[in-house]
């Protein structure tokens, strides 16, 4: 098989990376080994991010409407962000950018690819069964936070592997629980280095989950803490909120602050999750720049890494100082007490915080030594970081 940009792993910037290299007449395959199933957990979008990175937000996925996010302590001081946002149902979601993809002429393929070995200015990349291989001008590696095609090209595509917050998320059912009107951010040492959350999905569905940084993959002792302190801080508003049901639990990992590292070479890019490009409005405008910049390559017949550096530069011109400042601000908030987080947050409760993504950029060229030394500025940063 043949085609123009080979498109690995159907995630969210996978799609777009897809349909955007189509929309710009390259000749499009999108492989993954989970197109019938797929498993993804990215589950909320706020629009002030979606906004940023030119995202659209469609009625057919959306499962519920948000009013914004309460952050919460861990003494459990809560401070009111307003910020609309919506619960999605990620099914229907993947579904729909699928279809977009398809509707733009891009071939999907159920498989799995090995490597992605370079000849020439070509890559032919070699499936699970090793009985077909697809010959492609540009390889695109949206495979995902373990980003195996990259590394086996040699690639090291993040800076900071070793801050990767290990996830697991479970779907909750209890009477009335999905009809909250916030999100909620849990931040301290229940989940280390970066958050735990409470996702409302409508009726008596929601799903509740951490985000830890620093301690390995399995984070389930840190998940039965949050799930005591969840329902004890619950405790007064539902009766019985000891008997909520879970009903199926997730794994993955959330690049929030690796930051990206090599992400091109000659014919070959990497995006979203695997680039640490890490929020789903985000991920989805890297995914539609890699798309653009790989048909624009293929076309002018020069798949080199200097011209797929377009890319990176894009990328780079976007969005860099507001992952760079994201990565200071939790950083900076791993550093604080479980105290110094109740005091902050009582500081601030009852304040208006800003609730688009603007200020990031503002505050990143101000520079990080000014962030760092002013927590109510590191606290507007979490609090932008936590919408994407």
């Amino acid at each position: 098989m043949k085609c123009d940009v080979l498109v690995i792993g159907a995630s969210a910037a996978g799609l777009c990376a897809a349909t955007a290299a189509a929309k710009g007449g390259a000749g499009v395959i999108l492989m993954d080994r989970d197109l019938d199933q797929p498993t993804h957990t990215a589950n909320t979008l706020f629009e002030g991010m979606a906004a940023r990175a030119g995202v659209q937000i469609d009625d057919c996925y959306v499962q519920k409407e948000l009013d914004g996010m309460r952050i919460i302590s861990p003494a459990g001081h809560g401070v009111t962000v307003p910020a609309s946002g919506y619960f999605i149902d990620r099914q229907k979601f993947d579904r729909h950018y699928c279809g977009l993809a398809e509707k733009a002429g891009v071939m999907l393929l159920s498989g799995e690819a090995q490597s992605a070995r370079l000849d020439g200015s070509r890559r032919t990349v070699t499936t699970g069964s090793g009985a077909e291989e697809i010959d492609a001008r540009v390889v695109v590696d949206a495979s995902g936070i373990k980003a195996v095609p990259a590394r086996r090209a040699g690639l090291q595509p993040v800076r900071h592997p070793e801050d990767i917050a290990w996830a697991m998320e479970a779907e909750v059912e209890h009477p009335g629980l999905g009809d909250e009107m916030f999100f909620q951010y849990w931040i301290g040492s229940m989940a280390p280095g970066w958050k735990a959350t409470f996702s409302p999905a409508g009726g008596e569905r929601a799903t509740l989950g951490v985000f830890v940084r620093g301690h390995g993959q399995n984070v389930q002792s840190f998940f039965r803490s949050f799930l005591q302190k969840f329902k004890a801080y619950k405790a007064g508003e539902y009766r019985d909120i000891e008997d909520m049901k879970i009903l199926s639990v997730k794994r993955g990992g959330d690049p929030i602050c690796v930051l990206p590292g090599e992400i091109v070479a000659d014919s070959f890019m990497v995006t979203g999750g695997a680039a640490g490009q890490s929020g789903l409005a985000y991920g989805m405008r890297a995914g539609t720049i890699c798309g653009t910049v790989a048909a624009e390559a293929t076309a002018e017949g020069d798949v080199s890494c200097r011209s797929l550096s377009d890319y990176e530069r894009q990328w780079n011109s976007e969005f860099f100082w507001e992952y760079r400042m994201g990565r200071a601000a939790l950083e900076t908030l791993q550093g604080l007490k479980d105290d110094e987080v109740d005091r902050l947050c009582r500081s601030l409760s009852g304040k208006t915080l800003i609730s688009d993504g603007s200020f990031l950029k503002k505050a990143a060229y101000s520079g990080a030594k000014v962030a760092l030394a002013r927590p109510s500025t590191i606290f507007d940063l979490v609090m932008n970081l936590a919408k994407g």
